[in-house]
């Protein structure tokens, strides 16, 4: 398998610049902004300073004939560069450095760019799709900036590769074109369903709350505690595969059950306790401690990843928004959150193994050339 440099070098092929009037290489500027996120550059003065600290570093493993770019090349390449070929090497990289096994959960979310508001005066937004087992992302896509999430997701489900797969997302996911695409990936589903689908939504509201006599036949219930940051959390899941009353049931692809999750949280501090009731539409066969485990592992994408770009690689303040600035550097944030997930060797949690990467340039080396 090729590293990530190498793969790099395949922008040079695809840069978007006039041969012969180039400086830099599109490779070499893609490596060192990299190299600069994960020490914590937000702007491409950020880049073009860490660049000009490492000079001498970065000259043990790339060219660099002409020095190091200022941060307008930076800035302009970033900005005019089209993502697809960067994302393409993403994907690539992705699919030949991890194995998705049977029964992986694929979570699919939408995260703004908060401060990278474009001159319409919108937040960029990329959907991403992470997976529980491996603990990365797996892909992305941008929304277009007149549309939302329901247009992006199925661009993004056509990119993946997700046979055997259990696919969750949350209402606004819950689209016939979604699931008949994810059915056809050969790959299950469990989506939440809000007042998007009010009709839908309300007839399996009252399928839950209607007294059954054979209900203990036709229901199968899973209940699980959680104790932890000063919460008791107990949760209540409901599925069943009962769904002769759902006349538009052959217009929604894989549908096989449906599943209600009652939540309840007491905050021992206070004894303020709170109450959530949720529904879901699912591909699954009846099997309430999976759905649950499902629905509560959605969070993963929330917090272990959108929250860790936040926090640690400080996502919300970058401004990059004119051109594809903005995308392309979600892109690269992705690789190096998948970058760092990757290292088995150093240990603690995603902030500590990037500090000791910005500090030890062997082992930022050493995760740049894993094969």
């Amino acid at each position: 398998m090729r590293t990530l440099v190498e793969r790099l070098g395949e922008l040079d092929a695809a840069d978007f610049r006039v041969r012969g009037r180039t400086k830099h290489k599109a490779s070499e500027i893609a490596c060192m902004t990299i190299c600069a996120q994960i020490a914590g550059a937000t702007s491409f003065y950020d880049m073009h300073s860490y660049a000009t600290e490492k000079l001498g570093w970065f000259r043990g493993f790339l060219k660099l004939e002409n020095g190091v770019p200022s941060h307008d090349t930076f800035r302009r390449f970033w900005k005019h560069s089209a993502p697809a070929r960067l994302n393409s090497i993403f994907m690539e990289w992705v699919d030949e450095t991890c194995a998705l096994a049977d029964g992986d959960g694929i979570h699919i979310d939408g995260k703004c760019l908060r401060r990278a508001v474009t001159k319409l005066g919108k937040q960029p937004c990329i959907v991403s799709a992470y997976s529980s087992n491996e603990r990365i992302v797996i892909g992305q896509v941008k929304t277009d900036e007149k549309s939302n999430e329901i247009t992006a997701i199925p661009n993004l489900i056509d990119t993946l590769y997700l046979m055997g797969c259990i696919v969750t997302i949350d209402a606004a996911g819950c689209q016939k074109k979604i699931v008949r695409k994810i059915v056809d990936k050969h790959a299950d589903y469990l989506i939440s369903l809000k007042g998007n689908q009010s009709a839908m939504h309300d007839e399996i509201r009252e399928l839950f709350e209607t007294k059954f006599s054979d209900r203990a036949t036709r229901f199968k219930t899973y209940e699980a505690t959680q104790k932890g940051h000063g919460r008791v959390t107990k949760r209540t899941c409901c599925q069943t595969d009962y769904l002769e009353w759902f006349a538009d049931r052959g217009k929604w692809a894989g549908l096989a059950s449906v599943v209600m999750i009652d939540t309840e949280c007491l905050k021992q501090k206070t004894g303020e306790t709170t109450k959530d009731r949720r529904f879901f539409i699912s591909s699954l066969p009846v099997n309430p401690k999976r759905a649950l485990e499902l629905a509560v592992s959605h969070w993963d994408i929330e917090n272990p990843l959108h929250w860790t770009l936040d926090m640690v690689f400080d996502e919300d303040h970058s401004r990059a928004s004119s051109g594809f600035a903005a995308e392309n550097l979600a892109i690269l944030r992705h690789l190096e959150f998948n970058l760092i997930r990757r290292d088995k060797v150093t240990e603690g949690g995603m902030s500590r193994k990037k500090k000791t990467m910005t500090w030890n340039e062997d082992k930022l080396l050493k995760a740049l050339f894993a094969a």
